[in-house]
């Protein structure tokens, strides 16, 4: 890690529902914080189908890792999901080694997040509906 890696993060509305949120640079113990603000925000304005697109990012650390999961947690009690963007063998190591691979729906590219959350979506309506009659 060079001193001073900073963590870039850019949000995009997506549909009117679903927000993918850039993350690049490093995201650790002093940098996580703006991310845990940013998808805190997001969930609190009703957008809880959110994708976290870690393509860019170079370091992930438990700190990270914990404010992804709790960022999972909250959008499913919103009615929502997170899915993950991630190829990087580093990272996805984490994600294997942790077991949050699957709770995080973690898949290798934006798009293949994207069609995630649709699935799931659509089975959450599926199931509301049917419950419903």
């Amino acid at each position: 890690m060079q001193e001073g890696e900073t963590v870039r993060i850019q949000t995009e509305d997506a549909t009117e529902c679903r927000t993918i949120c850039r993350v690049s640079g490093e995201l650790d113990a002093y940098t996580a914080p703006d991310l845990r603000d940013t998808l805190d925000e997001l969930v609190a304005e009703d957008k809880c189908w959110i994708v976290a697109d870690l393509t860019e990012l170079t370091y992930l650390d438990s700190t990270g890792l914990g404010i992804l999961v709790g960022t999972a947690k909250k959008c499913r009690q919103a009615g929502g999901d997170l899915a993950v963007a991630c190829a990087r063998k580093n990272l996805l190591r984490i994600f294997q080694i942790s077991g949050t691979q699957e709770i995080l729906n973690v898949l290798p590219d934006e798009e293949a997040a994207t069609a995630r959350l649709e699935e799931l979506n659509e089975a959450r309506s599926d199931g509301s509906s049917e419950e419903g009659t």
